[in-house]
């Protein structure tokens, strides 16, 4: 079971068929990640087996749904900071960079690292960190927000969702 990687752009230029020539970032999200999704969503070994072929062990421990290397970020019961960490893969035709922009949940500060990511080849990868740091409870709701990685070209918006049970 092989997926192809998962694109995330709000680009009007990139919605269009054409555009999906030169995408900017993808988030790479394959087989193995949607086997660690499944697993925890605590997917027995007879389940996977059926979505697989073949018999598939969990890891132990399992990988926080927020770890996964998807566009979007959810924290649930948060309850401390919290570092994430993603990769994006550049599909693009020339050297570009890349600058991190926040749209901030309430109560959280959020810290991109490194905050401008430069590419200078099709199918290069980099990897940054997402630092949350929480300062006001969001009294059993979600708090929205996002980061979003603007070249001037490109706009490719992570959306945020986090639940802030104490700081």
């Amino acid at each position: 079971m092989e997926l192809r990687p998962r694109l995330l752009t709000t680009d009007p230029d990139t919605l269009a068929p054409l555009g999906a020539l030169n995408p900017g970032l993808v988030y790479d999200f394959n087989s193995h990640d949607i086997i660690n999704f499944l697993c925890s969503t605590e997917a027995s070994p007879a389940q996977l087996k059926n979505l697989t072929g073949e018999l598939v062990h969990c890891k132990n421990p399992l990988t926080p749904s927020y770890n996964f290397n998807y566009p979007s970020i959810g924290v649930a019961n948060m309850n401390r900071s919290l570092s994430l960490y993603r990769t994006v893969t550049y599909y693009g035709k020339d050297p570009i960079v890349y600058v991190a922009s926040i749209d901030y949940p309430i109560g959280v500060e959020v810290k991109v690292t490194p905050a401008k990511l430069k590419f200078t080849k099709v199918g290069e990868k980099k990897f940054f960190k997402v630092d949350f740091i929480p300062f006001k409870n969001s009294n059993g709701s979600f708090v929205f927000g996002s980061l979003t990685w603007s070249s001037g070209i490109h706009r490719v918006r992570s959306p945020i969702g986090l639940n802030v049970v104490s700081v």
